[in-house]
């Protein structure tokens, strides 16, 4: 314990005093919450939405009502039928509802009225909720101005309506705020960024002084020089976590629904694992920027784009799919919504512990093989 508690504080000594060391731990981490947090979202609202009435009726006008309303369109223009082509292609309007002469004697004469909304479909994230919504509201207000048509004939309403009544439920996110969804993700992507990239300089800032040598020359062994590096950098992880999640709930008003406990327990493995992973990669590098650039590239960009962090993995080619099971973070992105959002106990979580559990002993065992070959 002498040599791992003198290793560990000569590394929290290097910490201190390096301020870029202490900017990518403490500060970085933050603003990746706070940046991510706010510029990643999947709501959609305010569409610019242009508007070209040619009826100009009590009818059309309710109809462009509902649109504004609504929240999702913001009513940005009324160009005439012939500049909508012009507006959608400077990206001014993203959608436009064109209402044709007649739309309100056609729909009160049980007709087939006609309208048209065009969508710019260059953004197909912001086309298809654009086309989603748009076919609500419109289906919504044909349905309100036919029973109020029928209902002025002296038609009774309630037997001409359908007999199934679907009433639909969100769980775990009743709201649908895509913060709920994100912030419980970012977790595991800083933390494996940032946790990965400090504790990859470790191993190689020896070398770069040549204080390794004499390392080497200790009678140190080479599991209490990895405990020693890494005890630091795990009380140094946890602060982050505790930072992180309590921005997540007090600052985003994430829920927390499930055992603090169990997200505890799957901190310290995955973190566990995120430093043997530095560690491999300091021990296979001779120059800290190397090192750097091999962590961001080994965890940042997987992370972020095969686990599941905001594109599903059941919508990747199957090559891809088959890959997601080597990158950590999917399966503490499962770990981490499962308890935010749904509550879920280790009874269902436990094959993601597994895995985690998994990619932690291998990176270890791997980086002290590495380090003893060093010493030998």
């Amino acid at each position: 314990m002498k040599m791992i508690k003198a290793i560990a504080r000569k590394e929290f000594i290097h910490v201190i005093r390096d301020p870029r060391t202490l900017v990518i731990i403490l500060i970085l981490p933050l603003f990746q919450l706070l940046m991510f947090g706010y510029a990643l979202s999947f709501d959609i609202d305010n569409i610019p939405t242009g508007v070209y009435d040619s009826d100009q009726t009590a009818t059309s006008r309710r109809l462009v009502d509902n649109f504004s309303s609504s929240g999702y369109f913001n009513i940005k223009a009324r160009p005439a039928q012939a500049d909508f082509a012009a507006r959608l292609d400077d990206g001014s309007i993203k959608v436009a509802i064109v209402i044709p002469q007649g739309f309100e004697e056609d729909l009160l004469s049980d007709e087939k009225a006609k309208l048209q909304v065009i969508v710019d479909g260059s953004d197909p994230t912001l086309a298809r909720v654009g086309v989603g919504y748009s076919s609500a509201i419109i289906g919504r207000f044909s349905s309100k101005v036919t029973a109020e048509s029928l209902y002025r004939r002296g038609v009774d309403i309630t037997r001409s309506q359908v007999p199934v009544q679907a009433s639909s439920r969100v769980w775990y996110n009743p709201e649908l705020r895509s913060v709920n969804y994100i912030v419980p993700g970012l977790i595991a992507l800083i933390l494996m960024t940032v946790t990965t990239i400090t504790i990859s300089l470790a191993i190689v800032r020896e070398k770069e002084k040549g204080t390794l040598e004499n390392l080497i020359i200790s009678p140190i062994k080479s599991w209490e020089l990895i405990l020693g590096k890494i005890a630091p950098y795990v009380l140094i992880a946890f602060v982050e976590a505790l930072l992180i999640t309590a921005t997540g709930m007090l600052w985003f008003n994430v829920p927390m629904n499930g055992s603090l406990l169990l997200l505890f327990l799957g901190l310290v493995i995955y973190v566990a694992g995120t430093l043997g992973l530095g560690l491999v990669i300091s021990a296979a590098t001779d120059s800290q920027q190397v090192a750097s650039f091999a962590a961001f590239m080994a965890t940042f960009l997987p992370s972020f784009l095969l686990s599941g962090f905001v594109f599903p993995i059941k919508s990747m080619p199957l090559v891809l799919q088959l890959f997601t099971y080597l990158v950590p973070a999917r399966y503490f992105i499962v770990v981490v919504r499962g308890i935010f959002l749904k509550g879920t106990g280790l009874g269902v979580l436990w094959p993601d512990f597994l895995a985690l559990t998994a990619f932690a002993a291998l990176t270890i065992i791997v980086a002290s093989v590495r380090l003893r070959r060093a010493f030998a």
